[in-house]
């Protein structure tokens, strides 16, 4: 999530203007990083975020219920909690946040918590394909696309934002922020597309957990194998081929077979990611998984503390570098590598000492309205 949003914020329209990103391109490691990231990570980072989610929901409500605890209280107390910390870190903090959106996908996930598996599933797949495509076909067919993009990413208006992030105060960074949250994300319909993205990967999530897929994973180690070893190479063949036929402009072909491409290429690759780290977790390698476990454990911290750290890099007020614009993807992706190395560090050395990272903590505290004890109770290995 780090490379994605980092990469993709300093390097477009959001920060920086056409002319200052068209000589990067002429740099062949400019042209990697981003390649890079486009077959790897883009729509990859956040597919599986929201799967994730989604198998969490069903989890957490299975449990609850188990217990006897009244779990439609306690899980919309964690949404509303969970929509409020995001509607203050894009107001306030990092203008791409994710954490509002999947709050309001969340409330929808909630109420459909009542179909069946199959229809969870047919209903998520074409939610979480071709939502934001025919959303955003709506919105240019409506001339609401059009000035909507015309107000924020005009070259005027880019360098204006560009101006107040670098050189502006914090007051002049939220008056910026403001125009791109209304009009990139409301005023254009965007926010719709989005919102049916996310709902079709948290359906796809709570099927694969109603369906026991990552609960019975010990047995199912032959079939994740075969599955990751075509998802794997299969899911880079077609965004390898999405990326020569659209950016790249290797292959002369029609501009929706590249996107055609990409949103298959997407679940599949997904796919492959996530049997791979599975078999990785019951393999003698599994040592690596557990390296990664403590920041998943403060998921929440560490990415708020990401959109504090881009802010620091390309913002100029409070002491930061002022570098949108100017930061190159070369950059930026050793940039990212280097701080999540410390997320990695800090997480190991908190969980040590406490139970829950701390906005983890401030959380848990505000859904079930008690103080839980930060330090554990004896050590634990």
């Amino acid at each position: 999530m780090l490379i994605a949003n980092f990469v993709w914020f300093a390097f477009s329209d959001a920060t920086a203007t056409q002319a200052q990103t068209g000589p990067m391109l002429g740099d062949p490691l400019n042209q990697a990083v981003l390649a890079f990231v486009d077959i790897f990570v883009t729509d990859k980072a956040n597919t599986l975020f929201a799967l994730l989610f989604g198998f969490g929901f069903w989890v957490q409500m299975e449990r609850l219920e188990t217990r006897g605890a009244p779990f439609a209280r306690i899980y919309l107390r964690r949404l509303a909690v969970l929509l409020a910390m995001g509607l203050i870190n894009i107001c306030f903090i990092w203008p791409w946040d994710i954490l509002n959106l999947y709050a309001l996908a969340g409330f929808a996930l909630f109420a459909l918590r009542g179909l069946s598996p199959r229809a969870m599933l047919w209903l998520g797949v074409p939610l979480a394909l071709l939502g934001r495509p025919l959303v955003d076909a709506a919105s240019e067919a409506l001339g609401i696309a059009g000035p909507a993009g015309e107000m924020i990413y005009s070259e005027s208006a880019v360098l204006a934002r560009q101006w107040a992030y670098t050189q502006g105060s914090y007051l002049d960074w939220l008056g910026a922020t403001a125009d791109l949250n209304y009009y990139d994300w409301l005023a254009s319909g965007a926010i719709i597309g989005w919102l049916l993205y996310a709902l079709g990967r948290f359906l796809v999530g709570a099927w694969v957990a109603r369906a026991g897929w990552l609960q019975r994973a010990g047995e199912l180690l032959p079939q994740m194998c075969r599955i990751c070893l075509v998802a794997l190479p299969l899911g880079l063949a077609l965004e390898t081929l999405a990326l020569a036929i659209g950016d790249a402009g290797l292959i002369d072909a029609p501009g929706w077979v590249s996107t055609a491409l990409h949103a298959v290429a997407v679940p599949v690759l997904d796919l492959g990611y996530a049997t791979g780290m599975v078999l990785l977790f019951h393999s003698r390698w599994r040592v690596l998984a557990f390296a990664f476990a403590p920041v998943g454990r403060m998921a929440l911290t560490n990415y708020l503390a990401q959109g504090v750290f881009i802010g620091a890099l390309l913002y100029g007020f409070n002491g930061g570098l002022a570098l949108a614009g100017t930061i190159e993807p070369k950059q930026v992706l050793p940039a990212c590598l280097a701080f999540f190395a410390a997320q990695m560090l800090l997480s190991h050395w908190w969980l040590a000492r406490y139970r829950f990272g701390p906005l983890e903590w401030l959380w848990r505290a505000l859904t079930y309205g008690t103080r839980p004890p930060m330090r554990p109770a004896g050590r634990v290995a």
